[in-house]
């Protein structure tokens, strides 16, 4: 009990000091790292739900320990091709459970701002790498693992949400 509330607690204070670096690289165009020897830095700002949380680039385990990470072989957000982020299910993609279809996603780069609307809720074997595949229009997927409430951390099913972009 005592270690996922560190993890939590680490989460939670690691957004703050990602938020910082991304308002730095907002203002200078460069990237910032939220701590000096961070291996990774923001790529975006993601708002789901009243819910905001700071991607950062790379989804190893390293880096989603601190926050969602963009899958660096994907395109970016705003364009062309499948942008994945991937977060853990029991801190900031835990809110992934509470999405419906048509619901609305923010994605803020430091080329603009970019929506998406839910189109597709899956569950699917971690071996099943069709829904990171390019399909060739702007699309958004979210993943983490599955199911939310798992006591075990190695499950084999990912929770899937993929959005198609829009403008508003």
């Amino acid at each position: 009990m005592l270690s996922s509330g560190y993890i939590y607690a680490k989460a939670k204070l690691a957004q703050h000091l990602i938020a910082n670096a991304w308002h730095q690289t907002l203002q200078t165009g460069k990237h910032s790292k939220p701590w000096s020897w961070a291996d990774t830095f923001p790529v975006a700002k993601l708002s789901i739900t009243d819910k905001r949380y700071y991607v950062l680039a790379g989804a190893t385990g390293r880096t989603l320990a601190f926050g969602p990470g963009h899958m660096s072989s994907t395109a970016l957000p705003g364009h062309l091709g499948n942008t994945v982020i991937t977060g853990h299910r029991d801190t900031h993609f835990s809110v992934l459970q509470d999405l419906s279809l048509q619901d609305e996603i923010a994605i803020e780069t430091q080329t603009g701002k970019y929506h998406y609307s839910v189109y597709s809720i899956d569950v699917v074997h971690q071996q099943d790498l069709s829904v990171i595949e390019n399909n060739g229009f702007d699309e958004l997927t979210l993943i983490t693992c599955y199911p939310f409430n798992a006591i075990n951390p190695n499950t084999p099913w990912r929770y899937v949400i993929k959005a198609k972009s829009f403008t508003p």
